[in-house]
């Protein structure tokens, strides 16, 4: 054992950093996408004959039981970020759960989004900040004696196009955001909040303080 980890380290220690980088990252990459649940993924809105394919350049997981629907040209993950070792999690929980990302819309690193029995739907060209997390349900009921049951009543999330999102913002049920916004880094955007098209949205609670 000990003779094959000298080897290794030799090997690590004479190679090209950039390569060995592009080499680890390569590898994680693979490894979650080949433990994902990819017969729950579809790719909608692909031109006649070109490849149905989804550009994964950090590590992401898809998981669940529902539908997560990517368009081909949805990109996760930047790999000159905070994060790019980090896996992105994306899962459709539920039977009836739905996860949707529009055309050229890029995630930055260590995302996470959920959806429980509604759903999360994002439109085009949006560009989002690292450790993004939105949810469509509170992930179990907020009453004292049920918090090991899951929210019974989980509401859909809409993000239209063109949305600028900062980075570790936090999206929670129900929320409209309209296209055009942008969402401050560090935001936490409370349940059924509504953002009209163009908002400049900040704080914790999240409130609109300008317009783009």
């Amino acid at each position: 054992m000990a003779l094959k980890l000298n080897r290794y380290t030799a090997i690590i220690s004479n190679t090209e950093p950039s390569v060995l980088e592009g080499l680890v990252r390569g590898l994680l990459i693979h490894y979650f996408f080949h433990v994902s649940d990819k017969g729950r993924l579809v790719i909608f809105d692909a031109a006649v004959g070109m490849p149905r394919t989804i550009n994964v350049l950090t590590p992401t997981v898809f998981k669940g039981a529902g539908i997560i629907r990517l368009a081909p040209f949805t990109v996760f993950g930047v790999p000159r970020s905070p994060g790019s070792y980090a896996c992105t999690y994306i899962e459709a929980r539920t039977p009836d759960s739905l996860i949707e990302i529009g055309d050229q819309t890029v995630l930055n690193n260590r995302a996470f989004l959920l959806s429980e029995g509604a759903h999360i739907r994002i439109g085009k060209r949006g560009l989002f900040g690292p450790e993004l997390q939105i949810f469509d349900s509170n992930a179990h009921r907020l009453q004292l004696g049920q918090r090991h049951l899951p929210d019974d009543k989980p509401q859909g999330v809409d993000i239209g196009d063109d949305v600028f999102i900062g980075a570790r913002v936090t999206i929670l049920k129900g929320c409209q955001i309209g296209n055009g916004c942008v969402i401050s880094a560090g935001c936490v955007v409370p349940p059924s909040f509504v953002a009209p098209p163009n908002s400049i949205v900040a704080g914790n609670p999240a409130r609109i303080v300008g317009q783009a």
